[in-house]
């Protein structure tokens, strides 16, 4: 769909050839006019709706633009090929520059605000530099479909060419694989027409960044006069309705299976389906599970709820109907050993990424269409054909008791480790869930400890859609996101805003907790430290070899010496806490929700936690010494 939506904008596609290349992708013939209608407009609105500027230098008119496109922040970090841009922010109070130490949180917190608001964020880089530190992140919001702009100055162009300082040739193209759209600015004029472009094509599905480069000179000269073409004119709607049979063949599929089960994933994070899913899995009697490292989409306290495919294999091997909606299929770390699901299992994908329907698993209804508006069309045709039928209620109260036996063996589980020195990580995340706000927002990086919030957060599917917590993650797996984008989170949303970093994580973009104290951001940061790359050992455990037998596992332990997260915070400015015995965890965590509810300041809580998994018990580290000439002790 990106594709054929670049076509049509760039006019090297037609309106007839884009709705057939639609259509053959299984959108239906009414959302492909439609959506054809919206995106081949002119170029430039009628005179009456544009705002035509003048007098202004290339770097004011982008203010403007972003002004009248009520984009609100800018995130970023300032350098030299950027002064026209930065200049032009003196006087245009409307637009809050927020200052990072690192391009990467700039990166991250742009992301966060994007999934919090829904809204299109804007970056500001410095050249090959601003870029190529960015791009870490980059990797997640792309990953995640998460739509922002991001601007990145270059040489003047009439000194291209002569390996300038910060000079890079092709600087446009270093992204092109994690991004929507790349453009180098060729005419200063051009400017408010390439960032219209820029964001259109950010947010057409599947979504992720769109990565504009623009030259030192261009920002500073003079334009000729101008035209802002307005936000109203550049929207379009892209949850796209399925072919009728499409949805009737759902329909028939989820009532004739004897374990359906739907599958919630990455597009649920920017369009959220939970209450039309809720009423499905209801009505069919279907079990509904979430993505790996996918945040949870879903209400974790709902009966059809059994967590993330796997969790269960004797569940996963009894489904007979698969319905993917807006997921990958499936994203492992490594080729699994199995099917993740019986390959007799009739399986229906849906999603707007035309490049991931279908790609890595046979599907036998599978059309590019928008989780949302497909999942509203299924419960319609279901609620058509009548109430649920005795089948389907025994199947949903079947579904209801697995689920209520997987919460009350977890409680179980964490009930035994309660008191357990080093903290357990449960007793841990039941107290978090105590503490949050039932409306709070939750950013969570906790890499191998993330299967803790859907086994114990609640997100109460009694509550209203837009009441009840909301939980973000990052399916990247590049480290150093959580807390910038805590940040985002919270500058985006004002409800109260809670990030949990793994140790690891929090020292790939410490840097963030500068912004946060900068900018009275509150928001409650919770360190899971296990003192390691726990995920790393792992994996070197599994392999099985020399590690995993000598108990030395390279690369891993972060001891030796220890880090002191909270001095790190404080460095920053951001005041906080250390807990390692279980009983003082709950007053900690209410000082942090203190901090941030009543004080309007972060704060953070470091607890030491346990470490799991094959060869815990070591705290060998790989040491030899530079001063003295030691080599390796072992």
């Amino acid at each position: 769909m990106y594709a054929a939506s670049k076509q049509l904008l760039d006019n090297k596609l037609g309106r007839r050839a884009f709705i057939g290349t639609m259509t053959a992708g299984g959108m239906s013939l009414a959302g492909a006019s439609a959506l054809a209608e919206t995106l081949d407009g002119p170029a430039l609105a009628a005179p009456e709706a544009a705002r035509v500027v003048n007098g202004l230098t290339g770097g004011e008119a982008l203010a403007e633009f972003l002004i009248d496109w009520n984009v609100e922040y800018v995130f970023g970090l300032a350098g030299s090929e950027e002064v026209g841009f930065l200049d032009a922010l003196v006087d245009r109070k409307q637009i809050k520059y927020c200052t990072c130490l690192h391009e990467s949180a700039a990166m991250a917190m742009a992301d966060g605000y994007s999934r919090a608001t829904g809204r299109t964020p804007f970056v500001q880089l410095h050249s090959v530099a601003g870029a190529a530190y960015a791009l870490g992140q980059l990797v997640n919001t792309w990953r995640d479909r998460v739509p922002a702009v991001i601007m990145t100055g270059r040489q003047s162009s009439d000194f291209r060419g002569q390996d300038g300082f910060l000079e890079a040739v092709n600087l446009h193209e270093l992204p092109r694989d994690y991004t929507q759209w790349i453009w180098d600015v060729m005419d200063p004029a051009s400017i408010p027409e390439v960032m219209r472009r820029a964001f259109l094509l950010a947010e057409a599905p599947p979504g992720g960044p769109a990565f504009v480069t623009i030259s030192k000179d261009f920002l500073e000269k003079p334009l000729p006069p101008t035209a802002i073409v307005p936000r109203g004119r550049s929207t379009v709607d892209y949850d796209v309705l399925p072919p009728d049979e499409h949805v009737a063949r759902i329909a028939d599929a989820l009532s004739a299976a004897q374990m359906p089960a739907l599958f919630v994933g990455n597009e649920a994070i920017r369009w959220n389906a939970s209450t039309e899913i809720e009423a499905i899995a209801e009505h069919v009697g279907a079990a509904v599970m979430t993505a790996p490292k996918v945040p949870l989409v879903f209400p974790t306290t709902h009966p059809a709820y059994l967590g993330e495919l796997g969790d269960d294999p004797d569940t996963a091997a009894r489904i007979d109907c698969f319905w993917s909606l807006g997921g990958h299929m499936f994203k492992h770390g490594a080729r699994p050993k199995s099917p993740p699901i019986p390959p007799r299992a009739v399986t229906i994908h849906t999603g707007l990424n035309q490049g991931e329907v279908g790609r890595n698993f046979p599907v036998d209804i599978a059309a590019v269409a928008g989780m949302r508006a497909t999942a509203g069309a299924v419960l319609e045709e279901l609620r058509r054909r009548g109430k649920p039928s005795g089948a389907m209620i025994a199947r949903r109260e079947a579904i209801a008791n697995a689920s209520a036996r997987r919460r009350k063996e977890l409680d179980a589980a964490a009930d035994r480790e309660a008191d357990n020195r080093p903290i357990a990580t449960s007793r841990l995340m039941r107290e978090l869930n105590a503490v949050m706000a039932d409306d709070a927002n939750v950013v969570s990086e906790v890499v191998s400890s993330d299967q803790f919030l859907r086994y114990y957060l609640d997100i109460d599917h009694r509550k209203p859609a837009t009441q009840r917590r909301r939980s973000f993650d990052t399916t990247g797996g590049v480290l150093g996101w959580g807390v910038a984008a805590a940040i985002g989170v919270r500058i985006g949303d004002p409800r109260e805003t809670w990030c949990l970093t793994a140790d690891g994580a929090l020292n790939f973009g410490a840097q963030a907790l500068w912004t946060a104290a900068r900018y009275e951001v509150p928001i409650g940061i919770v360190v899971f430290n296990n003192g390691q790359y726990q995920s790393n050992r792992r994996f070197l455990h599994w392999y099985g070899r020399r590690a995993a037998e000598t108990g030395h596992y390279p690369g891993v332990n972060l001891g030796h010496p220890a880090i002191d997260h909270v001095a790190l915070a404080k460095a920053y400015g951001v005041e906080g806490e250390s807990v390692d015995e279980p009983g003082r965890i709950a007053a900690a965590l209410k000082r942090a929700a203190r901090a941030i509810r009543d004080e309007g300041r972060a704060y953070l809580v470091d607890v030491r936690i346990e470490k799991r998994y094959g060869g815990a018990q070591s705290d060998w580290f790989d040491f030899f010494s530079v001063a003295s000439g030691k080599g390796r002790n072992s």
